[in-house]
């Protein structure tokens, strides 16, 4: 099984309109079947701050 990264995936989800901000990402990448360990990544403050950001990018809003 050839699947996508833990962290290219979450950049894919930050950049959808259903995911509004960190908490969103990881709770998709779960219901995906990432592993605690793969979503492990996302505990650093500067990778949580960059999909926060992203996910911002993304909604209606900031259009």
């Amino acid at each position: 099984m050839n699947r996508t990264h833990v962290v290219e995936r979450a950049y894919q989800l930050a950049r959808t309109p259903e995911c509004l901000n960190t908490g969103d990402v990881v709770k998709a990448l779960s219901a995906e079947g990432y592993s605690s360990a793969d979503i492990s990544h996302f505990q650093g403050s500067s990778i949580r701050a960059d999909l926060n950001r992203i996910c911002k990018q993304t909604t209606p809003e900031a259009a």
